[in-house]
């Protein structure tokens, strides 16, 4: 009796075990679904040309997450009509986490308030993943510019109306709305814009007189201010800058309101589920605790913004579009 009882519960145990396998693999697989994230090489699309601050930003950040990731990730650019050729492409790209976006918060907050019928809708189109880094803007003047202070500049535009103009990267650029800014909180100064296409060409003329006033990128001028060749007079963020603190800031300087920073920010597109959108932002994190990186920011003259979220980058955006709102409505301000 009990050499027949043996096979068979040999048979039930092998029975019960394939049962018991089966049952944890059918419990696992959801996990494992969202572990094999990314599948492929991942597509981070910038909306500028190679070789400017986003693009150079956007490829260091690439390198460091791409070994946490697991895959290559792959920069493309997608330059043009203010950044608008990009968004459109990651709206339209499947919302699987494979197409990433690395812009500045401009092309988020401002150029969808000064753009009309755009294709898209950031609340409705885009899903927020992290807050990278800052860049701090600046209003600078040329030496030969009878100003050394924010005040200073307020009082010889209202002296000379008309006869001052500033320099901005591009019309709707958070240096433009500097600009802008200034004028409204001086009482209607009246400097008059002029639209380049970069913050070089800008700084350029400024340089060579041209144009008295430049508002942009503290990144982009500082070097030439050590040099002479520029006086930057203010920073237009609450505190000074880490490598610049002989530069006061626009509060210090006079002009409380006036706080412009532009922010490097990273977009997936809506839709995408929530557990990628969580290991993209951790692998951005793991990144932010590298030195190599953090130098490399600091070097540009970009802060890095540590412990960001998917939901703080939200709040952001959401902040600076009612922030812009007003004063894009109340200049008129439309990009073609």
């Amino acid at each position: 009796m009990a050499r027949t009882r043996l096979p068979r519960r040999r048979a039930l145990l092998r029975a019960v075990s394939a049962a018991c396998a089966a049952a944890a693999l059918c419990a696992m697989a959801p996990a494992g679904a969202q572990a094999r994230y990314p599948e492929k090489p991942v597509r981070m699309l910038v909306g500028f040309a190679a070789g400017g601050p986003t693009d150079v930003i956007a490829r260091k950040l690439a390198a460091k997450i791409a070994p946490i990731l697991g895959q290559s990730v792959v920069v493309e650019n997608k330059p043009g009509a203010s950044t608008t050729i990009a968004t459109a492409e990651l709206v339209k790209s499947a919302a699987d986490g494979h197409t990433l976006y690395f812009t500045g918060s401009a092309a988020l907050t401002i150029t969808p308030l000064s753009v009309p019928n755009l294709s898209f809708d950031v609340a409705r189109d885009i899903a927020p993943v992290a807050l990278v880094a800052a860049e701090q803007i600046a209003i600078a003047v040329n030496p030969s510019v009878r100003a050394r202070s924010l005040r200073e500049l307020a009082a010889l535009a209202k002296a000379e109306p008309g006869r001052i103009s500033f320099a901005s990267s591009g019309t709707g650029g958070v240096g433009h709305l500097t600009g802008e800014l200034f004028n409204q909180l001086g009482g209607g100064l009246g400097m008059q814009h002029i639209s380049y296409k970069g913050a070089g060409p800008a700084m350029q003329d400024v340089l060579a007189g041209h144009v008295g006033v430049l508002a942009a990128g503290l990144g982009s001028m500082y070097a030439q201010h050590q040099a002479g060749k520029l006086v930057v007079l203010a920073v237009t963020d609450e505190r000074r800058s880490t490598i610049a603190r002989d530069i006061p800031t626009a509060a210090e300087a006079g002009f409380p309101g006036l706080l412009t920073t532009s922010v490097f920010i990273v977009l997936a597109p809506a839709g995408t589920p929530g557990p990628v959108i969580e290991t993209v932002n951790r692998a951005i994190a793991q990144t932010m605790g590298n030195e190599e990186f953090l130098a490399d920011l600091r070097q540009a003259t970009v802060e890095p913004i540590l412990g960001s979220t998917p939901a703080r980058t939200g709040q952001f955006i959401n902040g600076e579009l009612a922030k812009w709102a007003n004063l894009v409505k109340s200049t008129g301000m439309k990009l073609q």
